[in-house]
C-alpha cells in the first residue's frame, strides 16, 4: 500500500493513558506520515469561554464541546489544513470534530470510538435529579450532533457492533465500521505472583461510570465478600478519584490514584472486577485484565458484545449478591482462577493484538482515497 499523508485532530495527544489511539498511531507512523494536532494541556482563555457560549442556544451543540472549545486550535487545525493537502484527516472523539472545518469533513476518518448519546442516556438514572437532567439534556444534544456528524464525514469507526448499531439508529445510512481496541500485550501481560486476597477494580475514577461502579461495588459488594473473606483487600486504582470515593477508604479499601505501572497492580491481583452499571463500547479495563490472565468479574454492561466466555474466561453477574458470590468463587479456587486467566489472556492475543487491528485501519485509510500521492512532506507535530 502506498505512504500517506495523514493529520490527527484529537482532545489530547496521544497516550498510554488514552490506548486506543496510542497504539493505533504509533502503528501508522511505522506506515504513513502522520501530523498530530491537539491540546496538550487546557487551559481556557476568555475568548475561548466566549465562543464556548455562542454555541449554548444550539441544541445539536454538546456541554462537553463547547467545555472543549480552543481558538488556538481551531487555527491550528486551519492553518494545517492549509499548508497540507492530506490524504487523511482521522479525528478522535466528538470533542475534536469540531475544530475540523466543513469544507474538509469529507476526507475525515472519525473515529466517535462510542456512541456517546446512548452513554449519557443510560448515565441519566445514577445521576441523581439534577444531574439526570443534565445528562438527559445532553444525551439529546449529543445525538443530534452526532447525526450531523457521521452524516458529514467519509467514514465512522466504532469500537463494538453496539455503537454501531447506535449510529445506525441516529443516521440511518451512516457509513460506520466497527475496529475493536487494541491492548498493549506487552504493557499489560501475566505477572510472576499473586496476592491471593486482592480484588482490583481499575479505570479513571472522575469518569461517571467509574464513579456509579466504585460506590456499589464498596457499599453493596464488598461487605457480602468480606463477609466470607475477612482478609480480602480491594484496590480502586485509577486517577483522580473524587470525594465520594475517597471517603470509602479503609483498612480493606484502597483509593490508590493514578499508577503509572497499572499492568503490574493487575497482574499481582487475584481477580479483576468491573462492576459498571451502564456502558458503551469495549471496556478496556476487561481486556486490559484478559492480558495480564486475571480472572474477571463483570456485569452484561459491560461485557456488551465482547466475546467474554461466562465461566471461560471469568464470571458475568448483575445483581450485587451474585456479584459477591463469583468474586468468592475464584478467591476460593486459585486453578479455577488460572485457568480462566490463561484463556483470558489467549483471547486477547488472538483478538486484540495491535497488528491485525491497525491492518484494518490502514484499509480504511486506503479506501477513503481516489489518487493518493506518496509524496515525502515535512513532518510538524502541533501541541496547542
Amino acid at each position: 500500500m502506498s505512504r500517506l499523508r495523514v493529520l490527527y485532530i484529537g482532545p489530547h495527544p496521544p497516550s498510554p493513558i488514552a490506548v486506543r489511539p496510542w497504539l493505533f498511531l504509533r502503528a501508522m507512523e511505522a506506515r504513513h506520515q502522520v501530523d498530530f494536532v491537539a491540546v496538550a494541556q487546557y487551559r481556557p482563555r476568555l475568548a475561548d469561554r466566549l465562543a464556548a457560549l455562542r454555541h449554548l442556544p444550539d441544541r445539536a451543540y454538546p456541554l462537553q464541546t463547547m467545555a472543549a472549545e480552543s481558538l488556538r486550535m481551531r487555527r491550528a487545525v486551519r492553518r494545517a489544513i492549509a499548508r497540507t493537502e492530506y490524504d487523511v484527516i482521522h479525528v478522535e472523539h466528538v470533542r475534536a470534530f469540531p475544530f475540523v472545518p466543513v469544507a474538509a469533513r469529507r476526507r475525515v476518518l472519525f473515529d466517535a470510538v462510542d456512541c456517546v448519546s446512548e452513554l449519557f442516556a443510560q448515565a441519566a438514572p445514577y445521576q441523581g435529579a439534577a444531574g439526570g437532567w443534565i445528562f438527559r439534556q445532553e444525551a439529546g444534544r449529543l445525538a443530534r450532533f452526532e447525526a450531523q456528524a457521521i452524516s458529514s464525514v467519509a467514514r465512522v469507526l466504532v469500537a463494538s457492533r453496539r455503537d454501531a448499531a447506535g449510529m445506525r439508529a441516529l443516521w440511518p445510512q451512516a457509513p460506520v465500521s466497527v475496529l475493536p481496541n487494541p491492548v498493549d500485550l506487552n504493557r499489560f501481560r501475566p505477572g510472576l505472583q499473586r496476592s491471593p486476597n486482592t480484588v482490583v477494580f481499575t479505570g479513571k475514577m472522575s469518569f461517571h461510570a467509574n464513579r456509579v461502579a466504585a460506590e456499589w461495588l464498596c457499599d453493596e459488594i464488598w461487605p457480602r465478600v468480606r463477609a466470607r473473606h475477612p482478609v480480602a483487600r480491594l484496590l480502586l486504582a485509577g486517577a483522580q478519584p473524587p470525594r465520594s470515593l475517597l471517603r470509602r477508604r479503609a483498612g480493606d479499601v484502597s483509593v490508590t490514584g493514578y499508577v503509572p505501572d497499572l499492568g503490574r497492580l493487575i497482574a499481582g491481583a487475584a481477580v479483576a472486577v468491573a462492576p459498571l452499571r451502564y456502558a458503551v463500547g469495549v471496556q478496556n479495563k476487561v481486556l486490559e485484565a484478559m492480558a495480564c490472565a486475571t480472572p474477571v468479574v463483570t456485569t452484561s454492561a459491560a461485557v456488551g458484545d465482547l466475546g467474554f466466555d461466562e465461566g471461560g474466561h471469568g464470571f458475568i453477574a448483575d445483581d450485587a449478591a451474585s456479584f459477591a458470590e463469583r468474586i468468592c468463587w475464584l478467591l476460593d479456587d486459585h486453578q479455577l482462577a488460572g485457568r480462566m486467566g490463561r484463556a483470558g489472556r489467549d483471547y486477547v492475543e488472538r483478538h486484540h493484538a495491535i497488528g491485525p487491528l491497525a491492518d484494518q485501519l490502514d484499509r480504511h485509510y486506503h479506501e477513503r482515497l481516489n489518487t493518493p500521492s506518496t509524496r515525502p512532506i515535512q513532518r510538524e507535530v502541533e501541541a496547542i
